[in-house]
């Protein structure tokens, strides 16, 4: 699927169009904030026609999905080297600080985001099957199965912890992440009883990273 028929995170590589456009939605929003943006701002901050900017991002949620996808782009560029000894968990975290590490200097944005989506939390559903998309290739490269029936659970088990860790993340000012590693670890095992509970559902082996959960 290319930008004229609408950007597609989970499916293509994003063009030098809708990095632009990724790029300057993250440059406003600490400025407007997420509910004041438009995509006639964004439009204009990047240099695309309002036309063109519509093609691939039709409203403000694609554009929430674009840029999860320019995080997961980002993230696909220099992937996380697995030790054989890694559990599951141990890969999950990795990972998953990984792409902080991508959003470090954007980190005012996702604050800004946050704020937006928890006083209007249904404006965000447009956007979750992406999420979930992303989250099941993460944990595909971590060796976990995402197929049914377990799949899903598995994926939205993973989102959650995701969203409960970034929460934290946006207001951690220790030098060494130290909080946010702490909330992601123990965030990870919270889920962790439910992920090894799921383990007989799943369509394949257990990963050899066993015990770990997922």
């Amino acid at each position: 699927m290319t930008d004229g028929d609408g950007y597609n995170p989970g499916m293509t590589e994003p063009t030098e169009t809708t990095t632009r456009i990724v790029t300057a939605a993250f440059d406003l929003i600490p400025e407007r904030g997420w509910a004041a943006l438009s995509l006639p701002d964004v439009a204009e901050k990047a240099e695309v026609p309002l036309g063109e900017m519509r093609r691939i991002f039709p409203c403000k949620a694609s554009l929430l999905t674009g840029m999860a996808g320019w995080v997961e782009t980002r993230a696909r560029e220099t992937p996380v080297a697995f030790e054989y000894e890694d559990t599951i968990r141990d890969r999950l975290f990795e990972m998953l600080m990984e792409r902080l590490d991508i959003l470090v200097d954007r980190r005012r944005a996702v604050a800004a985001i946050l704020r937006a989506l928890q006083r209007a939390p249904f404006s965000v559903l447009p956007a979750v099957p992406a999420l979930l998309r992303h989250v099941g290739g993460i944990l595909e490269e971590a060796g976990v199965a995402t197929g049914l029936p377990a799949g899903p659970l598995r994926c939205k088990g993973l989102a959650g912890v995701w969203l409960a860790t970034i929460a934290v993340w946006v207001d951690d000012d220790s030098p060494d992440s130290a909080r946010t590693m702490a909330a992601l670890d123990r965030n990870l095992r919270r889920v962790e009883p439910l992920a090894q509970m799921l383990s007989p559902l799943s369509p394949r082996p257990a990963p050899s990273a066993e015990p770990g959960g997922f």
